[in-house]
């Protein structure tokens, strides 16, 4: 059940929107707070007492602005994070790349000849280029087969410029 409590000779029921005159504010009433009436802004906020004395219900115009106040706060923080995440600055940092000292290059072969379906055969991971056309020589010399898919893989590390790594 609804509390009811009389303001100005009228009664005020819990979400009534009232004008309190003190504060030029319009509120939706809350409750009875000793000998005032505890009021919150229209969509929310921060409540506040005011004197049952003074209040009125709100005309439609205040009704209406409080309502419209509330949406156009809502779309301004809406926009404004919006445009917090757009204005990111990217900066653009020119780094080098080069090939990681500490890592050895791989060096592979597969295979890929055959009538109908690959060979298949594999070098396997070789340290040297070398190594990898020995073991092509070897297979073709085998096989016949002469079609192969050579890999080579290493480590990567990017150095940032001197200025950015503080070196």
């Amino acid at each position: 059940m609804v509390k009811q409590v009389e303001a100005n000779g009228e009664e005020l029921i819990s979400g009534a929107v009232v004008f309190d005159p003190v504060r030029q504010k319009v509120g939706q009433y809350q409750a009875k707070s000793g000998p005032y009436a505890l009021l919150r802004p229209v969509g929310g906020g921060r409540k506040w007492e005011a004197e049952f004395a003074g209040l009125r219900p709100a005309t439609a115009q205040e009704r209406i602005s409080a309502g419209l106040r509330v949406v156009n706060e809502r779309s301004e923080q809406r926009s404004q994070a919006r445009s917090r995440r757009l204005r990111r600055v990217f900066r653009y940092v020119p780094f080098t790349i080069a090939q990681d000292p500490t890592a050895e290059p791989e060096y592979a072969a597969r295979c890929v000849s055959g009538a109908e379906a690959d060979c298949g055969a594999e070098s396997g991971a070789c340290g040297h280029p070398a190594d990898v056309e020995d073991w092509l020589r070897a297979h073709t010399q085998e096989t016949r087969h002469l079609r192969y898919r050579r890999t080579f893989a290493d480590y990567a590390v990017l150095e940032p410029p001197e200025e950015v790594s503080g070196r």
